[in-house]
C-alpha cells in the first residue's frame, strides 16, 4: 500500500458528513401572539448542529420548548455539520453578533470560550446541578476553570462486532475479549487470508480517518494506564511508556499478526465501510455505527473495549449548549438550556436520537434502557475517564497524534520516535495557548 493513502485521509469523521445548511439567508421577522412584529432583541436566536439522526429529536425539543414558553419567540437555524456552524460562528462572534444560543461539537465551543466569547454556564445556571450530570460528558465543557458549555448528549465508544463472523471463529459473541491478549487472539482468529495471501476479512477495521485513528490510540493508551495530557492539561502525556506500549501493540497487530492491511478501510463511511460489507469482524464503534450496520444486514453487537490487563475503557464525544457572551436574549437562552436538561426532555431526546443523555437519571430510565443498542453505549460510556483533553488545541493535537499512529502502521517510524515527535509539537501548541 502506498504511503499516499496515509496523507490523503480526511482530518475527522465530520468531513464525511453530507448535506447543506438550512435557514442561513437571514433572520426572518417574527411576530408575537398578538401579531406585533418583534425586534431582534426580542427573538431567541438558536443555531444548532442537530442534523441527521438528531434532526427529529431536535425538532421535538424545539416544539416542546415553544409550547412551554409561548412568551419566547424562538428562531432556529440548522447546520448540517459542525464545521459549517463553526465558520458562521467565527464570523459572527468576531463582530460581536450572532446567535444567543448554539449546540455545537465540544471542541469548537472551547475555542469560543478561550476567546471569552461565551457565558460561564456553571454560574449562570444554578438550577442545573452538575452532580446530576455524567462527569465524563461534563468534563469536555470546562476551560480556564469554568463550565462554558453544557452537554446535551454524547456518543461513547465500544468494540463493535459482527456476531456471525465471531461465532464462526469459535468465539463467544456474548462475552467480548477481557484483556489485550484476548483481543489479539480474537483478531487473529477471525482474520481470513486464504493461503496466507490477500486479505478477505480483517480481524479489526482499525480506522477510516484521522479522528478514528486518534480514538483507537486513545483507547489503547487509557487501557495501558496512560492519558493524553497531564492532569493540569499543560503538557502531553501520551508519549510516555504507556503510549509506546499502546502503539507497539497496534503495530504488532498489523505487522506481526497481519490482522489487517495498512490503509484498509480508509475512506468514506456509511455503507462503503468494510465492516458494513462483512469484510471486517470488529471495529471501534460509536452510537452512530448502529444504523448502517443494521441496514447492511450485519449481525451487529457492542461489547466493552478491554484494558491491557483486565477491566474496560471508553471515551465520550459530546455536543454541547453554549450561550454567546453579550447575547441580547441571554435569559431566554438559559431557559432553553434549563428546559433541555430536564429529565423529561433528556429522556425524549435520547430515545429519539439514540444518543447518550447527559443526565445520569435519564441514562437509567426504563424507556432509554429498553433500546438494546443505546443501553450498551450507555454502559460503555460508564468506562470513560471523568477527565477530558479539554483544550482549544485539541483539533491540532488530534491530527498530530493520528499522523504518528499512521507512520507506525505504515512502518515509516517507530512508536517511541513517532510519539516523541508528536508530543514536541503538541507541547509547543499548549505553550502558545
Amino acid at each position: 500500500m502506498k504511503n499516499d493513502v496515509m496523507h490523503a485521509m480526511k482530518p475527522t469523521r465530520r468531513a464525511f458528513l453530507s448535506g447543506a445548511a438550512a435557514g442561513l439567508a437571514g433572520l426572518p421577522i417574527l411576530m408575537s401572539a398578538s401579531g406585533r412584529a418583534l425586534a431582534a432583541d426580542q427573538q431567541l436566536v438558536f443555531w444548532s448542529q442537530l442534523a441527521g439522526s438528531k434532526k427529529a429529536a431536535g425538532e421535538a425539543l424545539e416544539a416542546a420548548f415553544k409550547t412551554a414558553h409561548a412568551e419566547i419567540a424562538l428562531q432556529s437555524s440548522l447546520y448540517a455539520e459542525p464545521s459549517q456552524l463553526n465558520e458562521k460562528m467565527l464570523t459572527a462572534i468576531n463582530g460581536n453578533t450572532g446567535p444567543d444560543l448554539i449546540v455545537q461539537h465540544w471542541d469548537y465551543n472551547l475555542t469560543y470560550a478561550s476567546g471569552k466569547k461565551l457565558v460561564e454556564l456553571g454560574k449562570a445556571l444554578p438550577s442545573v446541578k452538575t452532580a446530576d450530570l455524567d462527569p465524563s460528558l461534563l468534563a469536555y465543557g470546562r476551560v480556564n476553570g469554568g463550565q462554558y458549555s453544557m452537554p446535551l448528549y454524547g456518543t461513547s465508544r465500544g468494540l463493535g462486532i459482527n456476531r456471525k463472523l465471531i461465532s464462526e471463529a469459535g468465539l463467544n459473541p456474548d462475552k467480548g475479549p477481557q484483556n489485550w491478549a484476548e483481543l489479539r487472539e480474537w483478531a487473529k482468529a477471525v482474520t481470513k487470508r486464504p493461503g496466507g495471501g490477500m486479505l478477505q476479512v480483517s480481524g479489526i477495521q482499525l480506522y477510516q480517518n484521522d479522528l478514528e485513528a486518534f480514538e483507537l490510540f486513545t483507547l489503547l493508551l487509557q487501557g495501558a494506564g496512560g492519558s493524553l495530557l497531564t492532569a493540569d492539561l499543560s503538557a502531553p502525556g501520551f508519549a510516555g511508556p504507556e503510549g509506546v506500549k499502546a502503539l507497539t501493540f497496534l503495530q504488532d497487530l498489523v505487522v506481526t499478526d497481519k490482522i489487517t492491511d495498512a490503509g484498509f478501510g480508509v475512506g468514506p463511511g456509511g455503507m462503503a465501510n468494510p465492516f458494513n460489507q462483512g469484510r471486517a469482524a470488529m471495529l471501534i464503534a460509536g452510537n452512530y455505527s448502529t444504523n448502517n450496520a443494521l441496514k447492511a444486514g450485519v449481525e451487529f453487537d457492542v461489547v466493552p473495549f478491554p484494558k491491557e490487563s483486565g477491566g474496560f475503557t471508553s471515551l465520550v464525544d459530546p455536543f454541547c449548549f453554549a450561550v454567546r457572551a453579550g447575547a441580547p436574549n441571554q435569559e431566554a437562552a438559559l431557559k432553553l438550556v434549563e428546559f433541555a436538561m430536564s429529565p423529561e426532555q433528556q429522556i425524549a431526546f435520547a430515545v429519539a436520537s439514540k444518543n447518550v443523555p447527559a443526565l445520569k437519571s435519564a441514562q437509567q430510565n426504563k424507556d432509554v434502557q429498553a433500546d438494546p443498542y443505546l443501553s450498551k453505549f450507555i454502559k460503555t460510556a460508564s468506562y470513560a475517564p471523568p477527565t477530558a483533553p479539554a483544550t482549544p488545541v485539541f483539533p491540532r493535537m488530534m491530527s498530530l497524534v493520528a499522523r504518528g499512529v499512521q507512520e507506525v502502521i505504515f512502518q515509516k517510524n517507530t512508536p517511541d520516535k513517532a510519539l516523541k515527535a508528536a508530543a514536541d509539537e503538541v507541547q509547543t501548541l499548549l505553550k502558545k495557548g
